[in-house]
């Protein structure tokens, strides 16, 4: 195989993660604030401000395994899996730099939902539209 075909297949495998990466954080972010103004605005109880930010941490994994796939079209599973991966190492990275310190059992929750989250939306994002 020759240089340039192997870089175009590169290319095209890394383009669309860091596309999805991309669309999950920047989702991620919008919900967040979403929900600091709803929160800002309505007496939330404690116990639910976690399973919030969880449940906004999905969906953001879930758009991005969605885009990821829409644009590679093809290993809906494995490319929206690993697009979780990257978003997880992204949430991490920043939760050690601004917390300065990790707790395990969230950590593994936060792994199992962006992951699982990246994947079912790179299932939704090769199968949706097709025809």
């Amino acid at each position: 195989m020759n240089k340039n075909k192997e870089r175009s297949t590169v290319g095209s495998r890394i383009r669309p993660l860091l596309v999805g990466v991309g669309a999950g954080v920047g989702v991620g972010l919008l919900l967040m604030l979403a929900t600091a103004a709803v929160m800002a605005l309505v007496q939330v109880p404690a116990a639910v401000v976690t399973p919030m930010a969880m449940g906004v941490l999905a969906v953001a994994a879930l758009v991005g395994g969605f885009v990821t796939a829409r644009l590679s079209r093809e290993r809906g599973l494995l490319y929206g899996a690993a697009c979780g991966l990257l978003l997880f190492l992204v949430v991490a990275v920043i939760g050690l730099a601004v917390m300065r310190e990790i707790r395990g059992t969230t950590l593994f929750l936060k792994l199992a939902l962006t992951v699982g989250g990246g994947a079912l939306g790179g299932i939704l994002g090769v199968n949706v539209g097709r025809r």
